[in-house]
């Protein structure tokens, strides 16, 4: 996982078929070197309710946090189920952006910002 370079985790269900994924990038440069962001994190409507939608996210989460990140980023549609995901997972919401993007009938919608402090894992040495 390059700076700059994003990493991508999907989950398979029955079949081997995707069932989720999200994506992860790390800036390649100061200041915010330590953010990374989660993007388009999603899990196929057949199988909400069962975890994934904590369990895609949380796969990246670990990742950034063993890649040194401090803070993590995402946005989730205004009003939307990942919204209240986020929030009850300690997710902090930052704001809202109106108009920031069209569903698929092409009505634009409102994003929500939210960020995560990542936990400084502690770092031990053999000696």
């Amino acid at each position: 996982m390059a700076a700059g370079a994003p990493a991508v985790w999907a989950a398979r269900g029955d079949a081997g078929r995707p069932v989720g994924a999200v994506n992860l990038a790390f800036p390649d440069r100061a200041p915010t070197a330590a953010t990374a962001g989660l993007a388009e994190p999603m899990v196929h409507r057949d199988t909400r309710g069962r975890g994934l939608g904590s369990a895609v996210p949380a796969a990246a989460e670990g990742a950034a946090a063993a890649a040194g990140s401090t803070l993590l980023h995402l946005d989730t549609e205004t009003g939307g189920p990942a919204e209240s995901l986020y929030r009850s997972a300690g997710w902090t919401r930052v704001g809202a952006t109106p108009d920031y993007a069209a569903d698929r009938p092409g009505v634009l919608r409102s994003t929500t910002l939210h960020f995560e402090q990542v936990p400084v894992r502690a770092v031990t040495r053999e000696v």
